[in-house]
């Protein structure tokens, strides 16, 4: 008798550790992310099974392993402003009907609209800095 009141009382004590838990899953939002996942299992396991995504696992591992160098708290406003900026130029309709530069004097003609000037500036900073990011590396 004493066995079955100790498995009780274990049993008691086990369901309280696991409500508790399920609470705390509740709270941080993580319960509903994995009913989610529980009932698109299927859809899941067919991502699983897609070479792209372990390819896009992969491509994403390299760039985390490369923002190790970045200072979080100076790089991440910049990111947020490029990230906010190149979202919102993608515009399907406005990109088809973006007129193709043609040769020098329609370069010239797209320079002097401030908006282009400014982002090609942006463009060519990047590539200076990546050029020598590269340079640095090919030298180690």
């Amino acid at each position: 008798m004493e066995e079955l009141l100790a498995m009780e009382e274990q049993t008691a004590k086990a369901i309280i550790s696991l409500a508790e838990a399920a609470a705390k899953l509740k709270e941080s939002g993580m319960l509903d992310m994995l009913a989610t996942m529980a009932e698109k299992y299927e859809e899941l396991l067919l991502y699983t099974n897609d070479q792209r995504v372990f390819h896009a696992l992969a491509l994403a591992e390299a760039a985390l392993n490369g923002l190790h160098r970045a200072d979080p708290w100076k790089a991440k406003p910049a990111v947020e402003q490029l990230t906010g900026c190149v979202a919102e130029a993608l515009d399907a309709e406005a990109l088809a009907k973006a007129p193709p530069v043609k040769g020098v004097f329609s370069l010239l003609k797209a320079l002097s609209d401030p908006d282009v000037a400014k982002g090609l500036g942006a463009l060519l900073y990047l590539a200076k800095k990546l050029g020598a990011c590269l340079n640095k590396a090919s030298q180690s």
